[in-house]
């Protein structure tokens, strides 16, 4: 199988967001529009690699990137001592190879390598495999908390299709909405992700958190709506979108559509992941 036969890079246009850090911890004065960017689904040529970053310096120390596959092709990548790697996997199939084992990839599917080992992503003929990548960059703090993850005690992959994931409940959420914890904290430092589904009329209510960054990625079918302060912004499938630091947000999805995406978490510091607490355990 040729590796990386043919790469297309796409610029990113989205502009950066510029945020004053004292309107942040209180509630803002205008509204501020949620930053968003599609993935490019268009047909690949058989062999070609789509490298396509999305908001680009949207949040400080996160690089979001979607790469697209059109077999037979492969990509690699690794993380290395200055960030983690994570790669969620949303459309087609694949095989991931890592550490002289292969792993079958199905759409809806997160693999974090814990290691520095190179990982390879391989489609056969025929087959595109759509991804998003999250790089995130360690703080020298991270790199000691880290050293104090269970979940790091392997030297191997943490790879888990997101409905095998373990689910929760929410007080901000309606009885229906499933909600899924994907990328549990103390497995990279400051960060954690999850996913939340409903069908229509529903919604998720209107918070804020002022101590995390955050990205919202529309997962298959996704239709709903991003409210940030006094902002509406449609949120389709496959999408990146920046929930803007400190603004009131929420998700509606009207009568007959889905909701259905992922919640990425940015903490600026490690006592703010006691926001996670208010996720309660599913027992159901």
């Amino acid at each position: 199988m040729p590796s990386q036969a043919l790469f297309r890079l796409k610029e990113c246009s989205a502009i950066p967001s510029a945020v004053c850090v004292l309107m942040l911890l209180s509630a803002p004065i205008w509204a501020v529009e949620a930053r968003q960017q599609q993935f490019t689904m268009n047909t690949l040529t058989a062999g070609e690699v789509l490298i396509e970053p999305l908001l680009t310096g949207e949040i400080p120390g996160v690089e979001a990137t979607h790469i697209a596959v059109a077999g037979p092709a492969s990509y690699s990548e690794s993380a290395n001592d200055d960030h983690a790697l994570v790669l969620l996997f949303v459309d087609g199939k694949g095989k991931l190879e890592f550490q002289g084992k292969d792993y079958e990839l199905v759409p809806e599917t997160i693999a974090m390598p814990i290691s520095n080992d190179k990982l390879t992503v391989h489609v056969e003929d025929g087959d595109t495999l759509h991804g998003l990548v999250i790089r995130k960059q360690y703080s020298e703090q991270d790199i000691e908390d880290m050293k104090e993850f269970a979940a790091r005690d392997s030297d191997g992959i943490y790879l888990k299709k997101f409905t095998d994931c373990e689910s929760y409940k929410e007080a901000i959420k309606s009885p229906k909405t499933t909600s899924r914890t994907v990328l549990p904290k103390d497995h990279i430092s400051r960060c954690a992700m999850g996913t939340v589904e409903t069908m229509g009329p529903d919604e998720v209510g209107a918070h804020r958190h002022a101590m995390l960054d955050q990205l919202f990625l529309g997962l298959s079918k996704n239709d709903s709506i991003v409210i940030t302060d006094d902002t509406e912004t449609p949120f389709p499938e496959f999408s990146l979108l920046h929930i803007p630091l400190g603004s009131l947000h929420g998700v509606r999805v009207e009568d007959g559509k889905r909701m259905y995406y992922m919640w990425m978490d940015f903490f600026l510091t490690k006592e703010g992941e006691e926001w996670l607490k208010t996720h309660k355990p599913d027992t159901k």
